[in-house]
């Protein structure tokens, strides 16, 4: 009896339907499993994690068949693929090889070149693949922007550790803490110094984790906690077993139902597979959703990455939805983080004109997935505070003046509903860590503050124009 209660969970169907159509139709064969058939799951888990014995499986894959796309409705084939990079991707400078006569100057797809940046940058797939077996092996939450190419990596002489940084006035602004051992984590920053000393840039790690802070705490400088990473449980969670969110468990049946919604669920491995017909609808869905959403938008909307979704395709398992003709109405991406062996879920979006709850029914799908796989990790990503959390090496005075600032910013700025969101779905606060902004020089200046309002997407003019509604509206 218990079992068929078990058989009747969404999740559970939604998960086996997703893993079923992979398991039946693709051989994944020499590079994982020798010459044995082997789930593909299991083989896309094994990938994931394959910088822990510092094996390359991709390298070794064969092909299998020819179609990619995998739908709850029907078996459909796939093909096992070589390593993605070709052209286009992000920015990187390499401490091993000397600049160019002329620098190169990335430049993000649909922005304009940076006239002051003169940062040699190298498109070398080798070097990036490296960055992608760090980024498989010590990822966190913070490392999204790596498929941001508004984001420069830099690789150390060894070509053992990484880190992503964005430049703004001036400051490099290192996305979380570098790609390595925390044992190297000295050696990785003393050569990043010398480096950005040679442009004159002052530094600040922003989305650093509580493992990084405790070692910036150690080095006595300064640290503020601005938001935690929240994250589910997917083998534990009380709405995939259907003990709460009915409301949400009710919208997702009827959304899958033939003679209601219609909605089709499609799952997409590019590591095991490459559709580039589908990689094309996917990024021009995620494309017309961030356009449509920056152009109806009134509110600041922090912490915006903006993401090309197969720059480090092999660290990706995508989800994706279709409405009853067929066209794809919904995206739900996952990033291997291997320093948490989980994913992040980022993005997870309905198209503009989508049936209310495509969004939740792919989150939920997601969940339903890794709960299949029985991974137990899976990030929500960032939160911010509506107010400032722990400060650590600055006198009371200038940390008083740290919380008004930080306090004042944010009164305006939509995080209590990014924390009513994630609520939903029921994050595991035994799995929440902190995040904070690191100043390696003590109290932060005017060019740091900047610096930071422009990375979390904070616009000081706008935010002030806000505010002056406000107070007018409240006379």
């Amino acid at each position: 009896m218990a079992k068929n209660v078990k058989k009747d969970l969404l999740c559970t169907q939604i998960g086996e339907s997703l893993a079923d159509q992979l398991e039946r139709t693709c051989a994944c064969v020499a590079g994982v499993a020798g010459n044995e058939q082997k789930s593909c799951l299991a083989c896309v888990i094994q990938i994931h994690q394959a910088a822990r014995s510092n094996s390359d499986v991709s390298e070794g894959s064969s092909s299998s068949s020819t179609n990619s796309e995998q739908t709850v409705a029907g078996p459909y084939s796939c093909i096992d693929t070589h390593f993605p990079y070709t052209t286009g991707h992000p920015g990187l400078v390499d401490s091993e090889v000397s600049p160019p006569a002329r620098p190169i100057q990335y430049t993000a797809r649909g922005r304009k070149r940076r006239a002051k940046l003169t940062v040699p940058i190298f498109d070398d797939p080798e070097s990036l693949q490296i960055v992608e077996q760090l980024a498989r092996q010590y990822g966190h939450v913070s490392h999204m922007g790596i498929l941001d190419r508004s984001y420069i990596f830099f690789l150390n002489k060894a070509r053992t550790a990484a880190l992503a940084y964005k430049i703004q006035n001036q400051v490099a602004i290192v996305s979380g803490q570098p790609l390595c051992p925390r044992e190297m984590f000295t050696e990785v920053l003393d050569e990043f110094n010398r480096f950005r000393k040679s442009f004159g840039w002052s530094v600040v790690f922003m989305g650093a984790d509580d493992d990084f802070a405790g070692y910036a705490c150690r080095r006595r400088w300064t640290t503020m906690k601005f938001g935690v990473e929240r994250v589910i449980n997917p083998t534990d969670n009380d709405l995939l077993m259907e003990r709460t969110g009915k409301r949400l468990i009710t919208q997702n049946r009827q959304l899958l139902s033939q003679n209601k919604g219609g909605t089709t669920l499609g799952i997409y491995i590019p590591s095991r597979q490459e559709d580039p017909a589908l990689e094309k609808d996917l990024q021009d869905l995620y494309d017309t959703w961030r356009t449509q959403r920056n152009e109806t938008n009134t509110t600041l909307q922090p912490f915006i990455t903006v993401y090309n979704l197969f720059d480090f395709a092999n660290l990706m398992i995508f989800i994706y939805s279709r409405s009853p003709d067929g066209a794809i109405n919904g995206l739900a991406a996952l990033r291997w983080m291997g320093a948490k062996q989980g994913y992040h879920l980022d993005p997870c979006i309905a198209a503009p004109g989508a049936p209310k709850g495509i969004s939740d029914l792919l989150a939920f799908s997601a969940m339903s997935l890794l709960k299949q796989l029985n991974v137990s990790y899976l990030s929500l990503g960032y939160e911010p505070l509506q107010t400032l959390g722990e400060v650590n090496g600055i006198a009371l005075p200038f940390e008083r003046i740290a919380r008004a600032v930080y306090n004042h910013s944010v009164q305006h700025l939509p995080v209590g509903g990014k924390k009513a969101y994630h609520d939903k779905f029921r994050p595991d606060p035994d799995l929440e860590s902190g995040l904070y902004m690191v100043f390696p020089f003590g109290v932060p200046g005017p060019r740091q503050v900047v610096a930071i309002a422009h990375m979390a997407n904070i616009r000081i003019r706008k935010l002030a124009a806000i505010q002056r509604k406000s107070v007018m509206q409240s006379h």
